[in-house]
């Protein structure tokens, strides 16, 4: 496929920049590892590196609990040569992702905005930019969501499924998306064409893993079983972490039952709610599992607020953007210094970092109410927005 010149510069320009400030401050990678805004036990690249050490020379992978990655993705990081090889994947696979988004951009029924503004956005996001220098290992499935979402749009339901089933594969809940990815689908035939190529997809990576992992089914439980038990209680910008920290030891099964029960729960309203625009629904889905996950970061936030201009058209809808803005950026600058205060020079406490990042789960549960709201008050109009016409909310 020949990209206009436009597409190309951005995609360029993308790369190029990713390997611009990898190269030009080294030292940032580390630091970016080490915060827990970008960075947790199942995304960390120190992580990767210790799965890396431990596969190469011949040891169990998964013994000593440090490493929560899949058996597929440690192998193939442990082919490349050196670092900075794994420094322009990463690039690489940054660089894709902008290109896919320009490419959907183009499937948009509804868009007034030319479509290389889109790739701009992504590649001038400063969340995507250091989650990508960081090597968080969220990129990859992130490439694998944006890769499903092109080709359903193209009509390529096999790939797009099998897309899907390697993001669930990399990091759980996404294979959620699913629901959303089988609203897309018009057809009932490949409706359960979908649901067959995930399953089977699902079952040839867990025996490819199986496999690698040296016929050994252990890497289940470092890798899904920590993250639906959140095994790793460690300070992030989620939800769950301080509950369980403050929270009696016989009451922690039943209520990570119920946390894992709330990233589900929306997942099918949204999409039968709003079958008719099932690309939003789909976005929609992402933003609350980013929301609702027990290891969320930066990065993830990034990646779901660049596809948001997907949906220009409805943002005269918004009641408060300014107010959601405002409390990302609040949550982004002081979720640092608040963990600084608290375990670096013990002038604070938890209560102080946990605060800050119910103002970020705040930031981000407004976006999603108001842009449901938005696209409630669209159909209204029939598609035709009318700003002026004031509908009460009930």
């Amino acid at each position: 496929m020949v990209m206009p010149v436009k597409e190309s510069h951005i995609v360029l320009g993308c790369f190029v920049s990713r390997l611009l400030v990898s190269f030009v401050f080294p030292s940032l990678q580390h630091q970016l590892d080490q915060s827990v805004e970008f960075s947790t036990p199942m995304t960390s690249f120190k992580s990767i590196q210790e799965g890396i050490y431990m596969f190469t020379k011949g040891l169990p992978t998964y013994n000593g609990g440090v490493v929560h990655h899949s058996p597929i993705l440690i192998w193939m990081l442990s082919i490349l040569p050196s670092q900075l090889f794994i420094t322009v994947l990463y690039a690489a696979i940054d660089a894709y992702i902008a290109f896919q988004i320009l490419q959907i951009s183009k499937h948009l029924k509804y868009c007034n905005l030319p479509n290389y503004i889109f790739g701009i956005l992504y590649v001038l996001n400063p969340l995507v930019l250091l989650s990508c220098v960081s090597k968080s290992s969220i990129i990859f499935t992130n490439v694998l969501i944006t890769t499903a979402l092109l080709h359903v749009l193209q009509g390529n339901i096999v790939f797009a499924s099998m897309a899907i089933a390697a993001a669930g594969y990399l990091s759980l809940y996404p294979i959620l998306l699913l629901v959303p990815l089988l609203g897309m689908i018009a057809s009932w035939k490949r409706k359960i064409l979908s649901i067959i190529t995930t399953i089977i997809t699902l079952q040839i990576l867990l025996f490819i893993s199986y496999e690698i992992n040296g016929s050994s089914w252990d890497f289940i439980d470092s890798t899904y079983g920590k993250i639906l038990t959140f095994s790793k209680v460690f300070p992030n910008i989620g939800l769950w972490w301080y509950f369980f920290v403050e929270m009696f030891d016989e009451f922690i099964p039943f209520f990570k039952s119920v946390f894992n029960l709330i990233v589900l729960v929306f997942i099918v309203p949204f999409t039968i709610r709003f079958n008719q625009q099932p690309l939003f629904a789909f976005i929609l889905c992402l933003g609350w599992i980013i929301l609702t996950k027990p290891y969320p970061t930066l990065g993830d936030a990034g990646f779901f607020l660049s596809l948001l201009p997907f949906f220009n058209s409805i943002f005269g809808y918004l009641r408060y953007p300014l107010l959601s803005t405002l409390l990302i950026l609040h949550a982004v600058i002081l979720s640092p210094i608040f963990y600084h205060l608290w375990i670096d020079l013990g002038s604070g406490n938890s209560n102080f970092f946990y605060a800050i990042t119910l103002v970020y789960a705040l930031g981000i549960a407004s976006i999603i109410a108001d842009l449901t709201w938005a696209m409630l008050r669209n159909e209204y109009d029939e598609g035709k927005p009318n700003y002026n016409v004031k509908v009460t909310q009930i």
